[in-house]
């Protein structure tokens, strides 16, 4: 079954930042997250659209 969500880590990796920076851009509102209890994590779908510049993200 593929990811509907990645971790901050996974996404700092794929973006080839460190993770303490990928958490600022969270905080910030760069990056669009989800909060699941005291977890947050990334949508895939808002993360590519993110990524590509899309309008949405």
């Amino acid at each position: 079954m593929e990811k509907l969500v990645y971790s901050i880590q996974e996404a700092a990796d794929l973006l080839g930042i460190s993770r303490s920076y990928a958490y600022e851009l969270v905080r910030r509102g760069t990056i669009p997250s989800l909060e699941l209890g005291k977890k947050r994590v990334i949508p895939k779908v808002k993360f590519i659209q993110w990524v590509n510049g899309e309008k949405g993200a």
